[in-house]
């Protein structure tokens, strides 16, 4: 199991085309010049290898069952191209003859079974076993519980798709023997209690030492594709130093096992960049399209399943940066109770690839695994669902170009005073928070920057604290913000409470351009900034 993204498709891939029978004469073509090339195994191209890819399995109940069938259909299919002596027919696989996705599993495994000589064996192997379930669990939660259901009198359709599997896999002889291995890759284990319950034979390497780097790049592996595609005499001075560092804050940072030591970067984010890069000839200012594959809103259905309290606290704590303490990874199952416990909605951001593993922190016996985000990659993803789950939206046609040359902040505080009047059903701002008004200046100052600025939220000052924001210029001799912002409600926004709050926020920020990370930063503009619900009370500059 990896987030999406991390190269799982193209591991079955290798792994179909170096077992398959019918790819034996391409072995040196695919292989050639590799560590697997010069250390063939006995089993290379000795097996009849179906594949089966479920990520095109549509979601959406009514289709669901029809769309399973298909892409069972689709993997026998192109087995049978490939061994029409051993495969189905076009009529055969009509999916119309079939009620469910197991009927036709089962028929075409006895039909191999019957006919398969000694030695000849299956290879089944199943990419985004689970995709459609997280689809599904997403939108309509029955629907899921039917999908997945491990009640014996009224089993769903994937127990009953595996257990068909198990039953050729040699541990029923009624059945049949033919399956000689399984590989299954997904994201998260929100359908392995169904799946295990019916299909028992399986292991579980997801966190493994030695499987830490399967998928993903490691260091080295991405200095290796650096120096193998980009010509550095085409990009104006911008160094390999300069790449590796601003990868290693977007894209690196998943440790998969408690034992691993090297933290991975996530392979898809990595090559996106570099296409980038080496097609515009400069670091690109977008950190992705989309980090993890899977939405905003999305993650926001996801947490709602969580709970009552928990997604606001966990996501409180993402926010602020702060390490996570749970336990140990645990399956998502939803079939024996109504909502995520806390120690399965870590285990459910995890497996998403929105927290890993912390290693730089311990906690007691009891809550001993801590966890964290990644990179600015899934942080940046995460706080579009934070503002999707407050109401906020992303500001657009914001112009704050000048706000890096001649550091004039006052179109940043109208454009977030706008912001805060136009979020609906805010009435009074008893729901506005501290945190609200940290993503609408963030979020404005992303979006309204041009392209002058690179804006973080909750960044780190290099002394175990963090500076609201900050935004640091991308022009030579242009400003960079550090701002340390409060929020009052207009019950409490008197002028004594205000100068408090002035006044504490100028001692962070006194104490905060003195960090490490901050105290060599040119040209910087340091505000302080009391909000009375929509209003800027009091700002101030230091001197």
């Amino acid at each position: 199991m990896r987030p999406r993204r991390f190269g799982k498709t193209l591991f079955t891939n290798i792994l179909f085309n170096y077992y398959d029978k019918s790819l034996a004469a391409k072995f040196e073509q695919n292989f050639k010049g590799t560590w697997i090339y010069d250390h063939r195994t006995k089993l290379a191209n000795s097996y009849y290898c179906l594949k089966f890819d479920f990520s095109k399995v549509d979601s959406f109940s009514d289709g669901l069952t029809s769309s399973f069938i298909q892409a069972v259909a689709s993997g026998i299919s192109n087995f049978s191209k490939r061994y029409p002596e051993k495969g189905f027919s076009a009529e055969e696989l009509d999916p119309r003859l079939y009620a469910t996705p197991s009927e036709l599993m089962d028929k075409f495994l006895s039909a191999f079974d019957h006919d398969a000589a000694d030695g000849e064996l299956l290879y089944i192997i199943i990419d985004e076993y689970d995709h459609f379930a997280n689809d599904v669990l997403s939108k309509d939660r029955k629907s899921f519980r039917d999908l997945t259901s491990t009640a014996e009198d009224h089993p769903g359709s994937i127990k009953i798709f595996y257990n068909c599997l198990k039953s050729y896999a040699g541990g029923d002889d009624s059945y049949g023997t033919c399956i000689g291995r399984f590989f299954i890759t997904g994201v998260s284990a929100i359908s392995l209690d169904s799946v295990t319950s019916g299909f028992n034979i399986s292991t579980n390497i997801s966190a493994d030492a030695e499987f830490n780097a399967m998928a993903g790049f490691t260091h080295d592996e991405l200095s290796k594709i650096i120096d193998e595609t980009v010509d550095f005499s085409r990009l104006g001075g911008i160094t390999k130093a300069q790449i590796m560092d601003v990868m290693e804050q977007r894209y690196d940072g998943y440790l998969f096992s408690k034992q691993a030591t090297e933290k991975i970067f996530c392979p898809n984010m990595c090559l996106t960049f570099l296409h980038s890069l080496i097609k515009e000839r400069e670091i690109p200012k977008a950190l992705t399209d989309n980090s993890s594959g899977m939405d905003a809103g999305k993650l926001g259905g996801m947490l709602d399943l969580a709970e009552p309290g928990i997604a606001d606290e966990l996501t409180g704590a993402i926010f602020r940066r702060e390490s996570i303490a749970s336990g140990e990874l645990k399956d998502l199952n939803l079939n024996k109770a109504k909502n995520f416990s806390r120690e399965q909605t870590v285990s459910m951001l995890t497996y998403l690839g929105f927290l890993t593993r912390d290693p730089k922190k311990t906690g007691d016996a009891s809550l001993d695994v801590w966890y964290r985000c990644p990179n600015e990659a899934c942080y940046q993803t995460f706080l579009d669902c934070v503002a999707e789950r407050s109401g906020l939206e992303r500001p657009y046609n914001v112009d704050l170009g000048g706000l890096a040359e001649n550091g004039d902040i006052t179109p940043l505080l109208n454009e977030v005073s706008r912001q805060i009047k136009s979020i609906p059903s805010r009435g009074g701002f008893s729901g506005f928070n501290e945190r609200a008004l940290q993503l609408i200046f963030y979020f404005t100052l992303n979006n309204g920057g041009k392209g002058a600025l690179d804006t973080r939220l909750e960044c780190d000052d290099g002394e175990h604290g963090a500076a609201d924001i900050f935004a640091r210029s991308l022009k030579n001799g242009g400003r960079s913000l550090l701002l340390e912002l409060k929020y009052l409600p207009k019950t409490k926004g008197n002028d004594a409470t205000v100068a408090s709050k002035l006044d504490e926020a100028k001692a962070q920020l006194e104490r905060c351009r003195k960090a490490p990370n901050f105290k060599d930063v040119h040209n910087l503009d340091c505000w302080a900034i009391v909000f009375v619900n929509a209003e800027p009370k009091a700002v101030e500059k230091l001197p």
